[in-house]
Protein backbone atom coordinates (compact mmCIF):
# COMPACT_ATOMS: atom_id res chain seq x y z
CA UNK A 1 0.00 0.00 0.00
CA UNK A 2 1.39 3.41 -0.93
CA UNK A 3 2.13 6.20 1.57
CA UNK A 4 -0.66 8.22 -0.09
CA UNK A 5 -3.16 5.49 0.65
CA UNK A 6 -2.00 5.38 4.29
CA UNK A 7 -2.44 9.15 4.56
CA UNK A 8 -5.88 8.86 2.98
CA UNK A 9 -7.00 6.24 5.48
CA UNK A 10 -5.57 8.34 8.31
CA UNK A 11 -7.48 11.40 7.14
CA UNK A 12 -10.71 9.39 7.00
CA UNK A 13 -10.17 8.15 10.57
CA UNK A 14 -9.50 11.69 11.81
CA UNK A 15 -12.62 12.98 10.05
CA UNK A 16 -14.77 10.23 11.54
CA UNK A 17 -13.38 10.92 15.01
CA UNK A 18 -14.13 14.64 14.64
CA UNK A 19 -17.70 13.79 13.60
CA UNK A 20 -18.01 11.60 16.70
CA UNK A 21 -16.79 14.47 18.92
CA UNK A 22 -19.29 16.83 17.30
CA UNK A 23 -22.07 14.30 17.86
CA UNK A 24 -21.05 14.11 21.52
CA UNK A 25 -21.50 17.90 21.84
CA UNK A 26 -24.95 17.74 20.16
CA UNK A 27 -24.96 20.96 18.12
CA UNK A 28 -27.07 19.33 15.41
CA UNK A 29 -29.30 17.13 17.55
CA UNK A 30 -32.68 16.36 15.99
CA UNK A 31 -34.35 17.15 19.30
CA UNK A 32 -32.72 19.92 21.34
CA UNK A 33 -29.51 21.32 19.88
CA UNK A 34 -26.85 22.85 22.12
CA UNK A 35 -26.91 25.78 19.69
CA UNK A 36 -30.03 26.81 21.63
CA UNK A 37 -27.81 28.09 24.45
CA UNK A 38 -25.92 30.34 22.08
CA UNK A 39 -29.26 31.71 20.90
CA UNK A 40 -30.36 32.50 24.46
CA UNK A 41 -27.08 34.31 25.08
CA UNK A 42 -27.46 36.30 21.86
CA UNK A 43 -31.03 37.10 22.88
CA UNK A 44 -29.79 38.45 26.22
CA UNK A 45 -27.34 40.77 24.47
CA UNK A 46 -30.05 42.06 22.13
CA UNK A 47 -32.46 42.75 25.00
CA UNK A 48 -29.78 44.49 27.07
CA UNK A 49 -28.73 46.83 24.26
CA UNK A 50 -31.69 47.05 21.84
CA UNK A 51 -30.77 48.26 18.34
CA UNK A 52 -27.18 48.87 19.50
CA UNK A 53 -25.60 45.42 19.59
CA UNK A 54 -21.91 45.28 20.52
CA UNK A 55 -21.14 42.70 17.86
CA UNK A 56 -17.61 41.59 18.79
CA UNK A 57 -18.27 41.29 22.52
CA UNK A 58 -21.67 39.70 21.94
CA UNK A 59 -20.09 37.01 19.75
CA UNK A 60 -17.54 36.27 22.48
CA UNK A 61 -20.28 35.87 25.08
CA UNK A 62 -22.36 33.76 22.70
CA UNK A 63 -19.48 31.41 21.93
CA UNK A 64 -18.59 31.21 25.63
CA UNK A 65 -22.11 29.91 26.32
CA UNK A 66 -21.88 27.55 23.35
CA UNK A 67 -18.55 26.07 24.41
CA UNK A 68 -19.83 25.61 27.97
CA UNK A 69 -23.01 23.95 26.62
CA UNK A 70 -20.92 21.61 24.45
CA UNK A 71 -18.91 20.65 27.56
CA UNK A 72 -22.04 20.18 29.71
CA UNK A 73 -23.73 17.85 27.22
CA UNK A 74 -20.56 15.84 26.65
CA UNK A 75 -20.08 15.58 30.43
CA UNK A 76 -23.66 14.38 30.82
CA UNK A 77 -22.97 11.61 28.32
CA UNK A 78 -19.86 10.61 30.28
CA UNK A 79 -21.86 10.38 33.51
CA UNK A 80 -24.82 8.65 31.84
CA UNK A 81 -22.98 6.18 29.65
CA UNK A 82 -24.56 3.17 31.36
CA UNK A 83 -28.05 4.68 31.08
CA UNK A 84 -27.44 5.45 27.40
CA UNK A 85 -26.64 1.81 26.77
CA UNK A 86 -30.40 1.40 27.25
CA UNK A 87 -31.84 4.74 26.10
CA UNK A 88 -29.47 5.59 23.22
CA UNK A 89 -26.96 2.79 22.47
CA UNK A 90 -26.06 4.44 19.16
CA UNK A 91 -24.47 7.44 20.94
CA UNK A 92 -20.65 7.86 20.64
CA UNK A 93 -19.80 6.60 24.15
CA UNK A 94 -22.02 3.51 24.53
CA UNK A 95 -21.26 2.50 20.94
CA UNK A 96 -17.52 2.72 21.65
CA UNK A 97 -16.78 5.27 18.92
CA UNK A 98 -15.40 7.65 21.57
CA UNK A 99 -13.65 6.46 24.72
CA UNK A 100 -14.38 7.82 28.18
CA UNK A 101 -10.83 9.22 28.38
CA UNK A 102 -11.26 11.05 25.08
CA UNK A 103 -14.60 12.46 26.18
CA UNK A 104 -13.21 13.66 29.51
CA UNK A 105 -10.33 15.41 27.75
CA UNK A 106 -12.81 17.08 25.40
CA UNK A 107 -14.93 18.26 28.35
CA UNK A 108 -11.92 19.83 30.08
CA UNK A 109 -10.80 21.55 26.87
CA UNK A 110 -14.29 22.94 26.22
CA UNK A 111 -14.85 24.26 29.76
CA UNK A 112 -11.38 25.84 29.77
CA UNK A 113 -11.96 27.49 26.39
CA UNK A 114 -15.39 28.79 27.47
CA UNK A 115 -14.03 30.45 30.60
CA UNK A 116 -10.95 31.81 28.83
CA UNK A 117 -13.07 33.40 26.10
CA UNK A 118 -15.57 34.85 28.61
CA UNK A 119 -12.71 36.42 30.58
CA UNK A 120 -11.84 38.56 27.54
CA UNK A 121 -15.27 40.28 27.72
CA UNK A 122 -15.69 41.38 31.35
CA UNK A 123 -15.82 39.86 34.87
CA UNK A 124 -19.62 39.58 34.84
CA UNK A 125 -19.61 37.60 31.58
CA UNK A 126 -17.00 35.31 33.09
CA UNK A 127 -19.12 34.93 36.24
CA UNK A 128 -22.28 33.94 34.35
CA UNK A 129 -20.31 31.52 32.16
CA UNK A 130 -18.83 29.97 35.30
CA UNK A 131 -22.30 29.73 36.89
CA UNK A 132 -23.70 28.04 33.79
CA UNK A 133 -20.76 25.63 33.74
CA UNK A 134 -21.11 24.86 37.45
CA UNK A 135 -24.85 24.21 37.13
CA UNK A 136 -24.19 21.89 34.19
CA UNK A 137 -21.61 19.95 36.19
CA UNK A 138 -23.87 19.83 39.28
CA UNK A 139 -26.66 18.41 37.12
CA UNK A 140 -24.62 15.38 36.04
CA UNK A 141 -21.69 14.76 38.36
CA UNK A 142 -21.86 12.92 41.71
CA UNK A 143 -22.16 13.54 44.59
CA UNK A 144 -24.54 16.42 43.80
CA UNK A 145 -25.94 14.95 40.57
CA UNK A 146 -29.05 17.16 40.66
CA UNK A 147 -30.48 15.17 37.75
CA UNK A 148 -31.22 12.49 40.32
CA UNK A 149 -33.86 14.24 42.44
CA UNK A 150 -36.29 17.12 42.84
CA UNK A 151 -33.98 19.94 41.76
CA UNK A 152 -33.15 18.72 38.25
CA UNK A 153 -35.52 21.01 36.38
CA UNK A 154 -34.69 23.98 38.63
CA UNK A 155 -31.02 23.45 37.78
CA UNK A 156 -31.81 23.37 34.07
CA UNK A 157 -33.97 26.48 34.31
CA UNK A 158 -31.27 28.39 36.16
CA UNK A 159 -28.78 27.33 33.50
CA UNK A 160 -30.95 28.83 30.77
CA UNK A 161 -31.26 32.05 32.79
CA UNK A 162 -27.47 32.16 33.23
CA UNK A 163 -26.90 32.09 29.46
CA UNK A 164 -29.41 34.91 28.91
CA UNK A 165 -27.68 37.00 31.58
CA UNK A 166 -24.28 36.08 30.17
CA UNK A 167 -25.30 37.73 26.91
CA UNK A 168 -26.86 40.69 28.70
CA UNK A 169 -23.68 41.28 30.72
CA UNK A 170 -21.94 42.46 27.56
CA UNK A 171 -23.85 45.73 27.98
CA UNK A 172 -25.84 45.71 31.24
CA UNK A 173 -28.19 43.32 32.96
CA UNK A 174 -31.28 45.50 32.58
CA UNK A 175 -34.82 44.71 33.71
CA UNK A 176 -35.91 43.57 30.26
CA UNK A 177 -33.19 40.91 30.03
CA UNK A 178 -33.67 39.85 33.66
CA UNK A 179 -37.43 39.35 33.26
CA UNK A 180 -36.93 37.42 29.98
CA UNK A 181 -34.38 35.21 31.78
CA UNK A 182 -36.89 34.60 34.59
CA UNK A 183 -39.69 33.70 32.16
CA UNK A 184 -37.50 31.21 30.31
CA UNK A 185 -36.22 29.77 33.59
CA UNK A 186 -39.77 29.19 34.85
CA UNK A 187 -40.89 27.62 31.59
CA UNK A 188 -37.83 25.38 31.50
CA UNK A 189 -38.11 24.33 35.14
CA UNK A 190 -41.82 23.60 34.90
CA UNK A 191 -42.04 22.17 31.39
CA UNK A 192 -38.63 20.54 30.93
CA UNK A 193 -39.71 17.15 32.28
CA UNK A 194 -40.41 15.92 28.77
CA UNK A 195 -36.71 15.11 28.40
CA UNK A 196 -36.96 12.87 31.48
CA UNK A 197 -40.19 11.27 30.28
CA UNK A 198 -38.50 10.12 27.08
CA UNK A 199 -35.61 8.60 29.07
CA UNK A 200 -37.65 6.93 31.81
CA UNK A 201 -36.86 3.37 30.76
CA UNK A 202 -33.12 3.75 31.21
CA UNK A 203 -33.44 6.00 34.27
CA UNK A 204 -35.64 3.49 36.10
CA UNK A 205 -33.37 0.61 35.17
CA UNK A 206 -30.36 2.42 36.64
CA UNK A 207 -32.18 3.81 39.67
CA UNK A 208 -32.11 7.47 38.59
CA UNK A 209 -34.94 9.32 40.34
CA UNK A 210 -36.00 12.03 37.92
CA UNK A 211 -39.23 13.88 38.70
CA UNK A 212 -41.37 11.74 36.34
CA UNK A 213 -39.95 8.65 38.07
CA UNK A 214 -40.72 10.15 41.50
CA UNK A 215 -44.26 11.41 40.84
CA UNK A 216 -45.34 9.33 37.85
CA UNK A 217 -45.94 10.14 34.21
CA UNK A 218 -49.47 11.49 34.53
CA UNK A 219 -48.62 13.91 37.34
CA UNK A 220 -45.53 15.08 35.43
CA UNK A 221 -47.69 15.92 32.41
CA UNK A 222 -50.18 17.75 34.66
CA UNK A 223 -47.35 19.76 36.24
CA UNK A 224 -46.05 20.76 32.80
CA UNK A 225 -49.56 21.79 31.78
CA UNK A 226 -50.08 23.86 34.94
CA UNK A 227 -46.76 25.67 34.43
CA UNK A 228 -47.55 26.43 30.82
CA UNK A 229 -50.99 27.75 31.76
CA UNK A 230 -49.54 29.97 34.50
CA UNK A 231 -46.49 31.38 32.70
CA UNK A 232 -47.28 31.71 29.00
CA UNK A 233 -49.86 34.52 29.50
CA UNK A 234 -47.01 36.70 30.74
CA UNK A 235 -45.39 36.64 27.29
CA UNK A 236 -47.68 39.19 25.58
CA UNK A 237 -47.68 41.27 28.77
CA UNK A 238 -43.87 41.33 28.74
CA UNK A 239 -43.82 42.62 25.17
CA UNK A 240 -46.35 45.37 25.84
CA UNK A 241 -44.65 46.57 29.04
CA UNK A 242 -41.13 46.78 27.65
CA UNK A 243 -41.61 47.34 23.91
CA UNK A 244 -45.24 48.26 23.22
CA UNK A 245 -47.30 46.16 20.84
CA UNK A 246 -44.65 44.52 18.66
CA UNK A 247 -46.32 42.54 15.88
CA UNK A 248 -43.40 40.18 15.00
CA UNK A 249 -42.80 39.35 18.68
CA UNK A 250 -46.49 38.83 19.41
CA UNK A 251 -46.98 36.66 16.34
CA UNK A 252 -43.99 34.41 17.02
CA UNK A 253 -44.66 34.16 20.76
CA UNK A 254 -48.26 33.19 20.00
CA UNK A 255 -47.11 30.58 17.49
CA UNK A 256 -44.63 29.19 20.03
CA UNK A 257 -47.41 28.99 22.61
CA UNK A 258 -49.73 27.23 20.17
CA UNK A 259 -47.07 24.66 19.26
CA UNK A 260 -46.31 24.00 22.91
CA UNK A 261 -50.02 23.73 23.74
CA UNK A 262 -50.38 21.16 20.95
CA UNK A 263 -47.62 19.04 22.51
CA UNK A 264 -49.38 19.16 25.88
CA UNK A 265 -52.68 18.24 24.26
CA UNK A 266 -51.06 15.11 22.83
CA UNK A 267 -49.54 14.22 26.19
CA UNK A 268 -52.76 14.76 28.13
CA UNK A 269 -54.72 12.59 25.70
CA UNK A 270 -52.20 9.74 26.09
CA UNK A 271 -50.09 10.48 29.20
CA UNK A 272 -48.46 7.04 29.28
CA UNK A 273 -47.90 6.67 25.55
CA UNK A 274 -44.11 6.34 25.50
CA UNK A 275 -43.96 6.59 21.71
CA UNK A 276 -45.21 10.17 22.06
CA UNK A 277 -42.44 11.36 24.34
CA UNK A 278 -39.72 11.78 21.74
CA UNK A 279 -42.18 13.38 19.30
CA UNK A 280 -43.42 15.91 21.86
CA UNK A 281 -39.82 16.59 22.98
CA UNK A 282 -39.01 17.73 19.44
CA UNK A 283 -42.21 19.77 19.25
CA UNK A 284 -41.39 21.55 22.50
CA UNK A 285 -37.82 22.18 21.37
CA UNK A 286 -39.20 23.87 18.24
CA UNK A 287 -41.50 25.98 20.43
CA UNK A 288 -38.56 27.08 22.58
CA UNK A 289 -36.54 28.00 19.50
CA UNK A 290 -39.38 30.16 18.14
CA UNK A 291 -39.84 31.86 21.50
CA UNK A 292 -36.17 32.81 21.62
CA UNK A 293 -36.39 34.22 18.10
CA UNK A 294 -39.39 36.26 19.26
CA UNK A 295 -37.38 37.74 22.14
CA UNK A 296 -34.43 38.34 19.83
CA UNK A 297 -36.59 40.33 17.40
CA UNK A 298 -37.40 42.81 20.17
CA UNK A 299 -33.79 43.88 20.41
CA UNK A 300 -32.53 43.92 16.83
Amino acid sequence: MTSGAFRGRGAVKVWRKLKDYVELMKPFSRSKSTLYYGLTSLMGSALASPHNLQVAETLKATFSSLLAAFAIYALNDVCDVEVDRINAPERPLPSGRVSIVEAEALVIALFTSALALASTVNPLTLAFTAIFSALGAAYSVPPLRLKDGWFAEVCWGLGIAATVLCGASVAEVNMSAAIAAAILALLTAGCGMIKDLKDMEGDMAKGIRTIPVLIGEEKAVKLMTATFTAVYPFLPLYGVIFYGFNIPYTALATLAAAIFAYSLLLLNKSPKNKSLYRKTYKIQAASGFLLNIAFLLLGI
